[in-house]
């Protein structure tokens, strides 16, 4: 028999359902290469390390930068990634024409893949749970996840950028709850960020599951609820 006390599931995305299928290092590498601008994939993705380390999500009341939507938002980490790289950029015009082509690479099919095992998953879980996916990625993930067959098994998808807040906000799990229509402690959020996702989680009063590298997998959530 499932946990009497879950009643809903919700999902984070980037790191639980998908992920990128190179590292990002060389997705930058091979975008910026085309467009004349020089580095090296290991550079960058140390660099993508850093600044994404100490760059709060978007909407985050713990950033000094107001920005209009996502894409300001990684507009500015880009730039950030190939300055901290040591790589030369081009003015202005040329910059955007290649942060445009970077930017819709990472909704192009091919560049992400499902995590193992979650499409069988989900298919499982959302025949006996509503399921929503709860994620800080911007307005690409919809296509992203059709283009993975993933959408069905979702009842919606509650986006940050379309929120106004980023995890581990309180309003964008609130909302999440008002969606489900459930108290939050029957509500199972799963998801690989510590911050993000497990805190999160715990201080809007969800229950969580981690996955991730040392975590749970995503199989092992069927078995934490007596469905396998």
């Amino acid at each position: 028999m499932s946990d009497p006390s879950v009643k809903a599931l919700s999902f984070d995305a980037a790191g639980t359902l998908i992920e990128l299928t190179e590292p990002v290092g060389h997705s930058y590498y091979r975008v910026a290469m085309a467009h004349g601008i020089h580095s090296d994939p290991s550079t960058l993705a140390l660099a993508f390390k850093s600044v994404w380390k100490k760059t709060p999500p978007a909407f985050s009341n713990q950033s000094p930068f107001i920005d209009l939507d996502e894409k300001s938002w990684w507009h500015r980490l880009v730039r950030n990634v190939f300055v901290e790289a040591g790589a030369s950029l081009p003015p202005p015009p040329a910059f955007e024409t290649f942060f445009e082509d970077l930017y819709l690479h990472f909704e192009t099919p091919g560049t992400w893949r499902p995590i193992a095992d979650a499409k069988e998953t989900l298919d499982i879980l959302s025949s006996h749970y509503p399921c929503i996916v709860l994620s800080n990625f911007d307005g690409r993930l919809r296509k992203i996840l059709t283009d993975l067959n993933l959408s069905s098994p979702f009842q919606s998808v509650l986006l940050s950028c379309e929120l106004g807040a980023s995890k581990p906000d309180p309003l964008v799990f609130s909302a999440a709850r008002k969606l489900l229509g459930e108290p939050p402690e029957n509500i199972l959020h799963i998801g690989d960020d510590p911050h993000c996702d497990w805190e999160g989680a715990a201080r809007a009063g969800f229950q969580s599951f981690r996955v991730g590298t040392g975590e749970s997998s995503l199989k092992e959530l069927l078995r934490q609820l007596s469905l396998a």
